[in-house]
């Protein structure tokens, strides 16, 4: 992205190289949905009506009819693992474990091991993520909780057709019986807390070329 493009997601890619100007354009694409208003947080269903109305010709994947040329919505799972005492390296498996079933390649071993390596440092090093502008902090309805949205894309090339790729556009709220913001710093993969989670993901299919069809947020 441009220096002058607001990042609102983070990138885990595994393109090569002619398809990673695609998957920018697909992260600018889905940074129009965040609501900007704190605490942040993703419109998933601005964000489905956006894809929706997005000109092109007509297809039909998994039998949803969308409006599209380029980029087509494939499906969308959500996942909920409920509060349970737990270290981050436990959440972060099952979050893995979840993410594993929603994409349509198999990983390879390397290929796991960096997903979850990806999502570990990002919540064990929350003011980083935060900075960046891929994740934020929000109270819970309980006044002991407290919680991150994180927000990423995982790329990963289409091995049929070798146009096109696999983007996942994901949020993971990530809650915790932790009250401050602060006290989420230096959380480490073995620090351990009653932990639930909620996992949103989109799969969708692109092809070289796709660009964002709207202005710059």
């Amino acid at each position: 992205m441009s220096g002058e493009d607001p990042v609102y997601f983070d990138q885990f890619s595994k393109l090569p190289p002619n398809l990673v100007i695609t998957a920018i354009e697909v992260t600018k694409f889905a940074a129009h949905y965040v609501n900007l208003e704190d605490p942040k947080s993703f419109k998933w269903q601005e964000f489905l009506d956006g894809i929706n109305s997005y000109p092109g010709k007509l297809i039909v994947p998994n039998s949803l009819q969308i409006k599209c040329d380029d980029l087509a919505m494939d499906k969308f799972q959500n996942n909920t693992i409920n509060q349970q005492t737990a270290t981050v390296q436990t959440m972060v498996d099952k979050i893995v474990d979840f993410l594993r079933v929603v994409l349509s390649v198999a990983l390879s071993g390397a290929d796991i091991a960096a997903l979850a390596k990806n999502i570990e440092t990002t919540f064990t090093d929350l003011r980083t993520a935060k900075e960046n502008g891929w994740a934020d902090f929000s109270k819970s309805s309980s006044s002991n909780n407290s919680s991150w949205q994180y927000r990423v894309q995982f790329a990963f090339p289409n091995p049929d057709l070798p146009d096109y790729f696999y983007s996942l556009v994901t949020t993971i709220k990530l809650e915790a019986d932790i009250k401050e913001e602060s006290s989420w710093w230096g959380l480490e993969s073995s620090t351990q807390k009653n932990f639930s989670a909620v996992i949103d993901a989109m799969q969708l299919i692109v092809s070289q070329g796709f660009k964002d069809p709207r202005k710059p947020v």
